[in-house]
C-alpha cells in the first residue's frame, strides 16, 4: 500500500485528446493566442498578471469537468492515469501524500494547479509541489540544474519509506525520466512505470549504486573545483586525470575541460556527503541569536545566498549593497552586505572565503527600519561583532 506517492509532471493534461485539453480552445480565447504562442507561454518562467488571472479563471471552469475526469480517468493526464490505476489495483492509501516535481515554468504551474485539485477531490490526498528550472541552453548549466532537479526528488524520496513510497518519473523532459531512475536507484527506491497502451502498472527494482564516501574524502578538491566551475584538464595532476577517466559517471570532459556531471552535482548537494563537501558556516552569537526565532527562513535564506554567492557570474548588486550607503566610510568597511530580494527582509553583514568554502556572518537583520539606521553607521560593518562559532551542522542538517 503506498501512502507516499513522487511524481514528475509534464503537460500531458492539456492534449487535445485529454478532458482538459479538448477545452483549451476556451483558454486560448481568454488569452487572445494562437496555438503557437500558448506553445511558447507554457515554457516562459513569468507572466503578466492579466494573464494569470486568465488562466485562474480557467482552472475554476475546468472543476466543472472533473466529473467526466473521474468517468475517462485514461483521457486526464499520464499522471492521473497512474493514480486511477493504483488505486484500482488497491495499492493507493486512503488519504496518500503526493508530491509533484514540475518545471519552473508557465506550463508547469498550470498542471499543478490542475493536478492539485482533482488529487485531493478523486484520491482525498493531500498534495505537495517543488518547482524545478532546467536550464537546457548551455551544457554546464545545464548539468547544475539537473543536479538541483535530482537533489529535489531525492529529497521527495526521503520523506517516505521505500516499501510505501511509489516513484514515477512520468513528465517533464525525457532526461527527467532517467536521472529520476537513478536517484531511485541510489536511495533504494523502486520506480513505477505505466505502459500507455495497457494501462498496467510496472514496478522496476532499483539497481545497487554506491559511492564509498572514502572516495568523496580522498578527493574531496577536486569535486570542489570541478563543481564550481569547468577546469582545463591541462591543469589537472596526472593522479587527478587518472580519477576523472575512472569516473565517468561523476566527472564529464568536453574540449579539453571537465565538470562535474548531473549525478555528480546530485552526489555533491546529498545528505550523505553535504558534510564532507558543503560550504562551512560560522556567526556571531548576535546572528546565532536573531536565528533563534527564524530558523527555518534564516536557514532558507542562507543557503540561496551561498548559491549567489558560488554560481553568479560578475558583480551582483545585491551581494556588495554597502556601496549604496552615502554616508559610510568605505575604507573602514570589513564586511559586505547581503540584501535579499525574496521572502521578506533578511540583510546580512559578511565575508566569503572562496578558497576555503567558509561563509562568516557577522551581523544579521530582519527589520527594514533597523537595518537603514544600524547599516548607515557602519554597525555590523566596521567591526567583527563578536568571535565565529561554526554553526554548519544547523545550516546542513535543517529541513
Amino acid at each position: 500500500m503506498y501512502q507516499t506517492i513522487v511524481m514528475t509532471c509534464g503537460v500531458s493534461s492539456l492534449m487535445r485528446t485529454n478532458v482538459f485539453g479538448k477545452r483549451k480552445e476556451n483558454l486560448l480565447h481568454k488569452l487572445g493566442m494562437s496555438e503557437g504562442e500558448f506553445s511558447q507561454l507554457l515554457n516562459k518562467h513569468t507572466v503578466s498578471e492579466e494573464i494569470d488571472r486568465a488562466i485562474l479563471k480557467w482552472i475554476d471552469e475546468m472543476k466543472l469537468h472533473f466529473k467526466e475526469a473521474k468517468e475517462t480517468p485514461n483521457f486526464v493526464s499520464a499522471e492521473y492515469s497512474m493514480m486511477h490505476e493504483l488505486q484500482k489495483q488497491g495499492k493507493l492509501g486512503k488519504h496518500p501524500r503526493v508530491e509533484l516535481i514540475l518545471t519552473n515554468t508557465v506550463g508547469g504551474k498550470i498542471v499543478e494547479r490542475l493536478l492539485s485539485a482533482l488529487f485531493k477531490e478523486h484520491f482525498s490526498a493531500t498534495v505537495g509541489c517543488s518547482y524545478v528550472n532546467i536550464d537546457v541552453t548551455e551544457t554546464k548549466q545545464m548539468n547544475r540544474t539537473l543536479g538541483e532537479y535530482m537533489q529535489a526528488v531525492g529529497e521527495k524520496l526521503s520523506q517516505g519509506e521505500p516499501t510505501s513510497t511509489c516513484f514515477a518519473p512520468i513528465g517533464g523532459y525525457k532526461v527527467m525520466t532517467s536521472l529520476g531512475y537513478i536517484v531511485g536507484s541510489f536511495l533504494g527506491y523502486p520506480t513505477a512505470y505505466l505502459h500507455e497502451n495497457s494501462q498496467i502498472i510496472h514496478e522496476i527494482p532499483p539497481i545497487p549504486i554506491h559511492l564509498d564516501e572514502g572516495f568523496v574524502q580522498k578527493h574531496i578538491a577536486l569535486l570542489r573545483r570541478c563543481q564550481r566551475d569547468i577546469v582545463c584538464i591541462d591543469e589537472l595532476s596526472h593522479p587527478e586525470k587518472q580519477v576523472i577517466s575512472a569516473y565517468s559517471s561523476i566527472f564529464q570532459q568536453e574540449e579539453g575541460y571537465v565538470y562535474l556531471t548531473p549525478f555528480g552535482e546530485f552526489l555533491f548537494e546529498h545528505e550523505k556527503y553535504k558534510h564532507l563537501l558543503d560550504t562551512k558556516y560560522f556567526a556571531t552569537k548576535q546572528v546565532i541569536k536573531m536565528m533563534e526565532g527564524r530558523k527555518k527562513f534564516a536557514v532558507d535564506q542562507l543557503k540561496q545566498f551561498v548559491k549567489k554567492l558560488k554560481y553568479e557570474e560578475g558583480i551582483i548588486f545585491n551581494l556588495q549593497h554597502e556601496k549604496e550607503f552615502e554616508k559610510l566610510d568605505q575604507k573602514r568597511v570589513k564586511f559586505y552586505l547581503y540584501k535579499s530580494s525574496t521572502g521578506g527582509v533578511f540583510r546580512l553583514a559578511y565575508q566569503y572565503d572562496e578558497k576555503e568554502d567558509v561563509l562568516f556572518a557577522n551581523y544579521l537583520w530582519f527589520d527594514h527600519a533597523q537595518y537603514e539606521r544600524e547599516a548607515a553607521a557602519g554597525i555590523g560593518l566596521y567591526e567583527q561583532h563578536s568571535e565565529f562559532e561554526d554553526i554548519t551542522n544547523i545550516i546542513v542538517g535543517h529541513k
